[in-house]
């Protein structure tokens, strides 16, 4: 067995008309039945709103619902899940590899203006007959070919999320500051007492906030951190 990630460009698609946009998207949920379909959608753009129109104006989607947004710390990118309805006309890159018998692993990925899969594959000869297939919707790309199928452990978007939003306001404002005088920098570029001076709060404050937000993290981490060495042997 072998997994590949294979791309395509979809012409006149709106997955590739968002290039321009500079968005990163992964599908996380999508399904069809009698050629309707709805689909989860989360992304981070340069420009949410004009990359929602191309989706919204596309003739195989009827409406798009922005779940949720929020504006990437330190950056001008905004993240955004959009829930997406429509019919569709004409059979697309993911359903033409699942009706072919192909496997995809995990969320398809837009990057580029392309769509990429994980494939699943016996051999290399299937590996040639996907590119075959998706070459029908435009130019296809392999960016990477695995020897052997591993299976990765790794937290889904869902619990990156729920981690990442339960940190409370005042430890993400300690941590991107102790992040930015490199606090965590070997050697430290700067004491607790000198963060904590920064901060405008005690010593023991600073030291709580950090203790707390350090253990959150590790805590969600080290069970998969085991999991990954366990499945090694």
């Amino acid at each position: 067995m072998l997994t590949a990630k294979v791309c395509v460009q979809y012409e006149g698609d709106w997955t590739a008309e968002l290039e321009r946009y500079g968005v990163f998207a992964e599908f996380l949920a999508s399904t069809f039945r009698d050629r309707r379909y709805i689909g989860i959608v989360a992304l981070e753009t340069d420009h949410l709103d004009p990359a929602v129109e191309v989706v919204e104006s596309h003739r195989m989607i009827d409406s798009v619902e922005i779940l949720e947004r929020y504006d990437q710390p330190r950056s001008d990118r905004t993240s955004a899940t959009l829930l997406l309805e429509g019919d569709l006309v004409e059979f697309t890159p993911l359903q033409t590899l699942m009706y072919e018998g192909f496997l995809p692993l995990g969320p398809t990925e837009l990057a580029d203006g392309r769509e990429c899969f994980d494939l699943l594959l016996s051999n290399r000869e299937e590996l040639s007959d996907a590119v075959d297939l998706l070459s029908e919707f435009g130019p296809v790309s392999v960016d990477r070919i695995s020897p052997d199928f591993r299976r990765e452990v790794v937290p889904s978007h869902a619990e990156w999320q729920e981690l990442l939003s339960s940190i409370p306001p005042r430890q993400r404002d300690i941590l991107n500051t102790a992040v930015e005088l490199g606090y965590f920098e070997i050697p430290r570029e700067v004491t607790l007492e000198e963060l904590a001076d920064e901060l405008g709060i005690t010593k023991t404050t600073a030291s709580t906030h950090l203790r707390k937000a350090e253990g959150q993290l590790i805590e969600f981490l080290v069970p998969y951190i085991n999991l990954a060495v366990s499945g090694e042997g």
